[in-house]
């Protein structure tokens, strides 16, 4: 009898054991290798993510924004039907200080299609800079899928800015799947980088100055208020540098109220500024408007200088984020200037030296003196002509103020003889004469600073 009520135990017991084995209590034979038991049938615990290069971009000074999507799917097969608890973290493959000035915005979607440029964040979008790895969950049965937009994000072209122009990074995303003690993994990486976004440079907001485009060694060309145009709306075009009635060809940067950017004033005509007239489109064109406000804060009249090397300059418009842009040529008149994105080209770069400004000479005893404002973009060579013949007579410092010559530096004889101011850009700035006269005359010079 006791036998018998042992072998009725047994029983029962093996009996409840298939039972159990064939339900989601299954997942409890999974071995170390993410495998579950014969028991439940053959499966692994698996995840995969697609569509992560579409995160991938490369920022400029015009697209600071990009948005693109991922979609985590739980691969898992199994005949179970418990879902997986699904981490996924937004990242970068390695430290980068790119990753800690791009913003990453998270959420999810009903379908990839909704993740473009004008899809809003929603208030519930996980938000944080891709260096701090931000972590969104979900749960997925078998099969299913969840789709986030990911849109990256520059607040500013200061943040990212270098010497070099470009930074780069790896976002990288690592989705893990949790049954119990086990998991499986999945992981995808893209790249994001910046191009042309130059270190920004602090404007001398003293000085007249001379802005040449940067494509011919010569720098013959000058941003110029075509005609002389004192009327709002007037165009600026790339023009032969001139050597009198130059004062169109002047500019001065203005604080424009915002951090890091200018205005351009027009020494010709003082209540303009240069303007992309409030365009976003490639090849709009540039003007000259009234200033808007006091100081300007209409972001088409503000403008960052970004140095790309010594003294050479983009202009980048705070509206547009585009660089201003020469025309190219030959002739006199090279025509209206542009914007277009900035490419690196050196037909959106340029040099900036000052105008001298009080420029003046007098005769001291055995000496020309000629004397001007302050300067920071020397220094100056001087030349004295005859004919065809010329003599540099005097080298100034980057800074100086002024500049001696004995009247035995001249060698011509008596006369009156054309002196030249050459800048470092070997750019004519300045001009004037000397008198070496016969017995019974004085020495006298003049200047000019060719406004």
């Amino acid at each position: 009898m006791i036998a018998r009520r042992v072998k009725l135990a047994i029983a029962t017991a093996l009996t409840g054991f298939l039972v159990l084995a064939a339900t989601t209590a299954g997942f409890a034979f999974w071995n170390a290798s993410n495998s579950v038991s014969s028991t439940v049938g053959a499966a692994t615990l698996t995840i995969t993510t697609a569509n992560f290069t579409s995160v991938g971009y490369t920022f400029g000074n015009d697209t600071l924004v990009t948005t693109g999507s991922v979609t985590v799917t739980n691969t898992t097969t199994t005949t179970s039907t418990q879902n997986g608890a699904v981490s996924v973290t937004f990242g970068p493959a390695a430290s980068a200080t790119l990753a800690g000035a791009v913003t990453a915005s998270i959420w999810t979607t009903a379908s990839a299609a909704n993740c473009t440029a004008g899809a809003s964040v929603p208030s519930g979008a996980t938000v944080a800079l891709w260096s701090t790895s931000p972590v969104v969950t979900a749960s997925l049965a078998k099969n299913a899928s969840v789709i986030y937009c990911v849109r990256s994000s520059i607040a500013s072209r200061d943040d990212v800015d270098s010497a070099g122009g470009s930074q780069s990074f790896q976002p990288k995303i690592t989705a893990t799947i949790t049954v119990g003690n086990f998991t499986g993994s999945a992981t995808a990486t893209t790249t994001q980088s910046t191009q042309y976004i130059y270190t920004s440079t602090p404007a001398d907001l003293t000085h007249w100055n001379w802005i040449r485009p940067n494509f011919t060694s010569s720098y013959n060309y000058c941003l110029d208020v075509s005609g002389g145009g004192t009327a709002s709306g007037t165009i600026v075009i790339s023009y032969g540098c001139k050597t009198a009635g130059a004062a169109n060809q002047n500019w001065k940067f203005v604080a424009s109220g915002a951090t890091g950017y200018y205005t351009i004033q027009a020494r010709g005509a003082t209540a303009l500024r240069v303007d992309n007239n409030s365009s976003t489109t490639s090849g709009g064109s540039i003007t000259v408007n009234t200033a808007s406000g006091t100081p300007a804060t209409a972001t088409n009249q503000q403008w960052m200088l970004q140095q790309v090397s010594a003294n050479i300059f983009e202009l980048v418009n705070a509206y547009s984020g585009m660089c201003l842009t020469s025309p190219s040529g030959t002739a006199q008149n090279l025509g209206n200037l542009t914007q277009a994105p900035c490419s690196g080209t050196v037909y959106q770069q340029f040099k900036i030296s000052q105008a001298l400004e009080s420029f003046s000479c007098t005769n001291s005893g055995t000496n020309w003196v000629w004397s001007w404002n302050s300067v920071t973009t020397g220094p100056y060579h001087v030349w004295v002509t005859n004919g065809t013949t010329s003599t540099e007579v005097a080298t100034t410092g980057s800074t100086a103020t002024g500049v001696t010559v004995a009247h035995s530096a001249v060698t011509f004889g008596r006369g009156t003889w054309n002196v030249t101011f050459i800048d470092s850009l070997d750019t004519v700035v300045g001009t004037g004469t000397v008198v070496v006269p016969n017995t019974f005359g004085t020495y006298s010079c003049t200047a000019s600073d060719l406004q």
